[in-house]
């Protein structure tokens, strides 16, 4: 991919005026639909000037055009991206990593605990499930140290330029990994091939379709909100599923998808008794803001 490097930032990106990102992210690229091919219809322009499109086939929402992924690496995914207390995962966090694990364990015999954690970050999740008996390896385009004191066996690059040699996993894993990629559909295809006979892949990703986005997104066509699509984070995330579109790419990789929820997380500050109301209305309507689907090889 072609471009000229933005300067490096400073500062963190995130919240900042679109002078200052137009500066660090000079450089943008058209993006096709991933599934039909078509030239996506201009949907929105988020507060610091990232746009928003949507395929006028499958529905499918993206980042178009969008800033080059080796800006992006410099200007966004520098080495404060992933911060140090992200190494250990918190309680909240905890709980969902027990939940997929869970949940992974109906589809698996117990012998079968080889997973593959697309997207690794600081580790936490690869901690997390070697301490409940599981096999973690992992990979990131950047290593952080965290991730290497792991004990896991981890690859650096992106997914599609990664020789594993054969390896294949009865787990592929990709948590709020997906909507940064350069293609999502690509990007599935190869965990295919990563994933072993009977083996399961498990997508987390922001649920577009959530109550609390589409409320959010209600207000930024309405102009009642100061930085209007913030919620959408265009500055790292270059797509936007709903349950629809993601269960499209997933089989349009070569899966078959077996389950989806919408799990809701604790939140710091929020009481126990609130977060516990919040799942009884949001996990059992699939109204959340996270999206996680469980899918087969077909």
């Amino acid at each position: 991919m072609s471009g000229t490097s933005g300067a490096a930032p400073s500062q963190s990106l995130f919240g900042r005026p679109l002078a200052e990102v137009a500066a660090a992210l000079p450089d943008r690229e058209p993006v096709a639909c991933p599934l039909c091919r078509q030239p996506p219809v201009a949907m929105a322009t988020d507060f610091q000037g990232l746009h928003l499109a949507r395929c006028p086939r499958c529905r499918l929402q993206f980042h178009s055009p969008r800033p080059v992924l080796e800006q992006l690496a410099t200007a966004v995914y520098g080495a404060h991206y992933h911060r140090p207390d992200e190494a250990t995962a918190d309680a909240r966090h905890q709980r969902h990593y027990e939940h997929q694990l869970l949940r992974l364990s109906e589809y698996l015999d117990s012998s079968r605990r080889r997973v593959l954690d697309v997207g690794c970050g600081a580790g936490a999740f690869m901690r997390f499930a070697e301490g409940a008996g599981w096999h973690v390896e992992g990979t990131d385009m950047v290593v952080t140290d965290a991730a290497r004191t792991t004990g896991g066996r981890i690859w650096a690059g992106e997914l599609p330029t990664i020789d594993f040699g054969g390896a294949q996993f009865d787990v592929v894993r990709f948590n709020h990994v997906l909507e940064h990629t350069r293609d999502p559909v690509l990007e599935l295809r190869c965990a295919n091939a990563l994933v072993a006979p009977g083996g399961v892949l498990l997508v987390g990703v922001p649920n577009l379709a959530g109550l609390s986005p589409w409320l959010k997104s209600c207000q930024s066509r309405l102009g009642l909100k100061t930085k209007r699509w913030r919620h959408y984070a265009a500055l790292h995330h270059l797509w936007f599923f709903t349950p629809a579109t993601l269960c499209r790419v997933a089989e349009a990789a070569g899966f078959e998808v077996v389950r989806w929820e919408t799990p809701v997380m604790g939140r710091s500050g929020r009481s126990e008794w609130l977060t516990g109301l919040f799942r009884a209305v949001l996990e059992s309507g699939r109204a959340g803001s996270l999206l996680d689907l469980y899918a087969r090889r077909c």
